[in-house]
Parts: structure tokens; sequence; C-alpha cells
């Protein structure tokens, strides 16, 4: 633990954990900590050639790693431990040794999202952490959704359906977020979603066609739900269907009215 001194007070935070003579020591050198002193561009310029390297990580020093990042969310340090976590991805370590749920459920807990898409950011910039990021984004879809934040929810999603983005939803990431969309009350938001899905030319399942089936007779929208469920039955028994529900969604959306 290394003291610190706030206000004329001492208190203790976690420091990083000793790795002399070991991989981890190179993963440190090369990405700059929380307490770096380093100009932003030596800090990049660091990160790049770290990320060019592979180290090797011992299963007791990923356990070390798993325990530290708790400690480092708990002491609102959260630019570490989304560090210390894209830099552990140059070793290649299975995504459950790693607290990426402790880190998630602490990043989603937080006033914006601006911690959120620097993880998202590093990773992606990360070519040996490009594995990771559909699971991670799944993993904060579910969260914002568990803590009824669907607005940065589909902040994901938009994030997820850049032209460069690394990790294009699939149909999991599509039916998780019209399920939660629509559980959330946000239907236009599903709309969209399911516009997006379809038009990837993914055939949405009959447990997702009955819950936006559902979600619409809600809204007293009668018509456009038994309209749009047939449109999507067509698609779903093999029918060359996919535009015309392009073309119903994308009327429904453009006259939506709340």
């Amino acid at each position: 633990m290394v003291p610190l001194r706030r206000g004329g007070l001492f208190f203790s935070a976690p420091s990083l954990p000793s790795f002399s003579s070991s991989p981890i020591s190179l993963l440190f050198s090369t990405l700059s900590s929380s307490s770096s002193s380093s100009s932003s561009s030596d800090s990049q310029a660091a990160a790049a050639t770290a990320a060019t390297k592979h180290i090797d990580l011992t299963p007791e020093e990923l356990t070390r790693i798993s325990l530290l990042i708790p400690r480092l969310c708990s002491s609102d340090q959260l630019p570490t431990a989304i560090r210390l976590v894209d830099a552990s991805f140059l070793a290649n370590p299975p995504l459950e040794s790693l607290s990426l749920r402790i880190l998630i459920d602490r990043l989603t807990s937080e006033p914006d999202m601006t911690q959120s898409m620097a993880l998202l950011t590093r990773l992606k910039h990360n070519k040996s952490a490009l594995y990771s990021l559909r699971p991670i984004t799944t993993l904060l879809i579910s969260s914002y959704f568990k803590k009824r934040r669907p607005k940065e929810a589909f902040k994901v999603f938009n994030w997820m359906s850049r032209p460069d983005s690394p990790c294009a939803p699939q149909a999991a990431a599509y039916a998780l977020l019209v399920h939660g969309f629509c559980r959330n009350g946000f239907l236009l938001e599903a709309l969209k979603v399911l516009r997006a899905m379809v038009a990837a030319g993914m055939t949405p399942a009959a447990d997702l066609r009955s819950r936006v089936y559902r979600a619409l007779l809600r809204e007293a929208r009668i018509g456009e739900a038994k309209e749009l469920d047939a449109a999507l039955r067509c698609v779903g028994d093999g029918g060359e269907g996919f535009g015309k529900v392009i073309d119903l969604l994308d009327r429904m959306i453009g006259n939506w009215v709340e």
C-alpha cells in the first residue's frame, strides 16, 4: 500500500504489485501508470510499442492481477484499472482469469460513459485484445440495462455499429438489445436495433418477434404490431421478405410519435 496525502490527511491506496524479473515488469514499464509523469505522446508511443509485443503470464501473476483490479476499482483508480486490463491482454489470458465483471459493474456505475468509452477505445487499438471486445460490449450492455440506463446501452450499440468497429453486432447482441429496450419501455430504440439486425441479413428468432409484438400492443399500436409480425414471419419462414421488413420499419420509425 502506498501512503498518499490529501487535505492534510494520510490514507492508503493500492499499489501495483511488484513483478520483479518477470514479463509483467515489461507490461508496466511500457504502459504508463496513473501516476506517470510522461507526456501523452510518450504514453501513446509506449502503448503502441507494447501492443506489438507478446508476453507470458504465469497463473500466479494472472491471479495477482485479477485481485488487483477490484482494489483499483474500489479506490476510484479506474484509468489505472483500464490500463492494467488492456496491458494484460498482451498475454492473451482467458477472459475468466480477469475480474472483468467487477470492472464493468464499476464503469457502468459512473455518472457518464467516459471510462467505458476509454476501455473500448483502448481495446480497439490493441490487436491482442480484439478477441475480448465482443464479450466486453455484451457485459457493458447488460450492466447498463440492469442499472436501467438504456440510453447508455444504445450508445454502446452505436459504437459497435460504426464502420471502423472491430466487433459489429451479431445476432446475440441484437437480441439482447431489443429485449432490453422493450423491457425498459424504449420501443423506438428497439425498432432501430431490429431494423439494423434485419438489414444485416439476420432473422429475428420467434421469442424476439414476440417481444416486439407485445411491446407494440402495450403502446396501443395494434395495426403496426400485426403488420410487422406478419412481415417478420415471412422472413422467419425463409421468404425473401427482408426488404419489406426494412421498408416497414423505416416507415414506423419515421412516423414515430411518443
